[in-house]
């Protein structure tokens, strides 16, 4: 038990450790300031850039928030379903003892 405890251990840590280096942040982070260090060296250097620098924003859905709205439909649809049926119940039973 307690080296199959150190293993766990040991893999949460190689875990972590990747997710640290590898994270998609500093990725991103890494990919940014090479380019400002490339255009500075640009700049610097007295060339005019040919690039054009355009920013993209994804505003589209992801698979989770696809899956959650559809979860969250799916749970509207059975509350009005079963809403429906006690309005149905209550008014039979409100009809029989009115008339």
């Amino acid at each position: 038990m307690k080296q199959f405890l150190t293993d766990l251990c040991l893999v949460l840590l190689v875990i972590c450790v990747l997710a640290i280096f590898f994270d998609d942040n500093n990725v991103s982070q890494t990919m940014f300031q090479r380019s400002i260090d490339n255009f500075e060296e640009t700049v610097s250097s007295g060339e005019t850039t040919q690039k054009q620098y355009v920013t993209v924003q994804d505003s589209s859905d992801n698979q989770v928030s696809s899956l959650l709205k559809g979860i969250s439909q799916g749970c509207v649809h059975i509350i009005e379903f079963i809403a429906t049926i006690f309005s149905n119940f209550v008014s039979m039973i409100l009809t029989v003892m009115i008339y």
